[in-house]
């Protein structure tokens, strides 16, 4: 599978990278990822063949919103010379707190509903919230008692059990 990564900081091109290379791991070990990082300048020139190629374009920026206009003019010219049809576009923020307003833009949404693409966003609020929701619901597990429990703990403690071993 080919994956191109537009990227701002090579730190985040580095974890979409082990990120893709996860995820094919752990689905099936003949899965591999052609993977062409390229910074945003590159979004300045025309889709070159590795994009067309690509079943994955991830963006992996900080401020999309301060990409839009090249973005999504050089997106317009990739749908003209893409050759996989079932392509998604992912939009990765590192999981900053600070962007999260800004990555699935109406733009984007609308780009892609437009061109029959997937979008993909990290959403790390929504497995924050989740998990904090877990988390809460298995404390409260932990602390009730159930009328069962309750009523086996009411029990009087009674010697019944005494030489009821093997060597007893």
């Amino acid at each position: 599978m080919n994956a191109v990564i537009i990227y701002d900081e090579c730190d985040f091109a580095a974890k979409v990278n082990a990120m893709l290379e996860h995820a094919a791991h752990r689905t099936d070990e003949t899965t591999h990822w052609s993977v062409k990082p390229w910074r945003v300048d590159m979004l300045k020139l025309p889709p070159a063949a590795e994009a067309a190629e690509a079943h994955l374009i991830v963006l992996a920026v900080r401020q999309v919103q301060s990409l839009l206009p090249w973005l999504v003019d050089w997106l317009e010219r990739w749908t003209t010379c893409r050759q996989v049809q079932e392509a998604a576009l992912a939009v990765w923020d590192g999981g900053n707190a600070d962007t999260r307003s800004a990555r699935a833009t109406p733009e984007l949404s609308q780009f892609a509903g437009r061109h029959g693409l997937s979008l993909i966003f990290n959403d790390n609020t929504l497995v924050e919230d989740k998990s904090s929701m877990f988390v809460s619901d298995l404390h409260e597990r932990e602390v009730s008692l159930s009328p069962t429990l309750q009523h086996i703990l009411e029990q009087p403690v009674r010697d019944y059990y005494q030489h009821w071993g093997i060597n007893e």
